[in-house]
């Protein structure tokens, strides 16, 4: 082969390289849901299902696996098991891409680790909740810095002694500067938050709710001004917001019957309630007001989550069994107003615990197609040169939007890795051109780490739209 013909060869492998690396999400299989099921082995393992309805699974420990939890990317799940047998149960990940399991604690941070929740994007920390963290009274809430080396487990909520009794059902604050957690150090259980910042984990320590009956199941608006709760204040359990300085305390359902587990959107709270004598699936403004029941089925419908983009619902029924709907669980989703209602799982195994892919819906994928479609590019929807390009440090990707969409930056390295991830949010149609509206970059990646010099490829995801242009970063 000559000189000339191996060039041309090579340059031939570098286009079908980037032509792979780039090719739009929505002709690849994207995971929609992660759940639990014990359909295969008697135990309980994470389950996958994407976006043409396929079902996969992830885990094979032949042991009991649970609280399955996303990072903020997509790439990750994070879960605990107990494949040392008994209540010692150790944190693992699992990437999505690979497959690839990696055991975190290995058996020695105590025993029961539980409910391992992410910090928001760009933050590689993890609370979790266990009676063994070293320094604790009973259940305690501590952070786990993956960026540490050794890995250490770090008492948050008892850390100066603060907190005896239990500390449990930690949430990060939309910005990832605190946490709320439900505290019993006081004799019953309130809602408190703790500082989380880098040079004060779980300083400044403060009561928000204050009642004999108790205040459980701490969650942020997402705004991070305010927390929903849940009380038996009236006698049966409602739920109630506050702000987070412990004000403006409102009591947003009130019926002679259960309204529990709230997750809350920027336009809608969606909750389960006992009202029409058995648990269906209800949403209402975020002042309490408008009620709507979405579900109507004997079966009990509950545990609702919203999709990232806040239009679609994914529930827990036990409608779908024949002999005995007491027993079965499966998992559906809905529209936000209760129509296009779906079965996910439909197997006669019990399957719960469902959560959203976070980056699921940056492909406009609907879940169950026959076909993928392929989707042409939003009309005048442009990605546009980065600047300063070449740029040391810092530089601006900026871009156009035709209407309205969700909008995401990826930044990869040349070997296609994800190096960083900027979730924007929806924006309407404009120029968003200036400094202080396109996308800025530091020059760091998600772990908060400078990156070398070299060749970098941006994305832009806009609903329907992907685009990728090239920067270099010469230091």
């Amino acid at each position: 082969m000559s000189k000339k013909s191996a060039m041309t060869f090579g340059n031939f492998l570098v286009f079908v390289f980037l032509v792979l690396l780039f090719v739009h999400p929505i002709l690849a299989k994207v995971p929609m849901i992660s759940f639990l099921s014990d359909r295969s082995s008697g135990d309980t393992e994470v389950f996958l299902v994407y976006n043409d309805g396929q079902v996969e699974k992830l885990t094979k420990h032949k042991a009991r696996t649970v609280d399955p939890t996303w990072s903020p990317d997509g790439k990750t799940l994070i879960y605990t098991t107990n494949v040392r047998k008994g209540e010692l149960f150790d944190l693992f990940t699992m990437n999505i891409e690979t497959k690839k399991h990696t055991d975190l604690t290995k058996g020695g941070f105590g025993n029961n680790l539980q409910k391992p929740r992410w910090a928001p994007k760009g933050d590689a920390r993890i609370i979790i909740e266990s009676p063994g963290i070293a320094g604790g009274d009973n259940w305690d809430i501590g952070v786990l810095d993956l960026t540490r080396k050794p890995l250490a487990l770090l008492n948050v909520t008892n850390a100066e002694k603060e907190g005896k009794g239990q500390d449990q059902e930690g949430s990060w604050s939309p910005d990832g500067t605190m946490i709320a957690f439900q505290s019993e150090r006081l004799g019953n259980f309130d809602i408190f938050i703790a500082d989380m910042g880098a040079k004060n984990i779980g300083g400044n320590q403060r009561r928000v709710t204050k009642h004999a009956a108790g205040d459980l199941n701490p969650r942020w608006s997402p705004d991070g001004t305010k927390i929903l709760f849940e009380s038996k204040r009236d006698g049966d359990v409602e739920i109630f917001v506050i702000d987070i300085d412990g004000n403006n305390l409102k009591q947003l359902t009130n019926n002679d019957a259960t309204d529990r587990n709230a997750d809350w959107v920027k336009n809608g709270i969606v909750f389960e309630s006992k009202r029409d004598g058995n648990f269906e699936i209800y949403r209402m403004n975020p002042d309490g007001s408008n009620q709507i029941n979405l579900t109507n089925d004997p079966g009990n419908d509950g545990k609702p989550l919203w999709s990232p983009n806040g239009k679609k619902i994914l529930f827990s029924t036990r409608r779908d069994d024949d002999h005995d709907w007491r027993k079965n669980r499966e998992l559906y989703i809905m529209n936000a107003d209760g129509s296009n209602m779906k079965n996910l799982t439909n197997h006669k195994a019990t399957d719960t615990f469902g959560r959203w892919n976070p980056v699921y819906f940056l492909y406009s994928v609907e879940p169950q197609q026959k076909q993928l479609t392929t989707l042409g590019k939003v009309k005048r929807t442009r990605l546009l040169q980065n600047y300063p390009n070449p740029f040391n440090p810092e530089t601006w990707m900026p871009y156009y939007l035709a209407e309205e969409a969700v909008v995401a930056v990826r930044i990869y390295n040349v070997k296609g890795e994800l190096i960083q991830s900027f979730d924007i949010g929806k924006q309407l149609a404009g120029a968003y051109m200036a400094r202080g509206e396109a996308v800025y970059w530091d020059g760091r990646n998600n772990l908060n780490q400078p990156v070398s010099s070299g060749t970098y490829f941006y994305e832009l995801l806009a609903d329907k739209s992907s685009q990728t242009r090239r920067m270099v970063l010469v230091k």
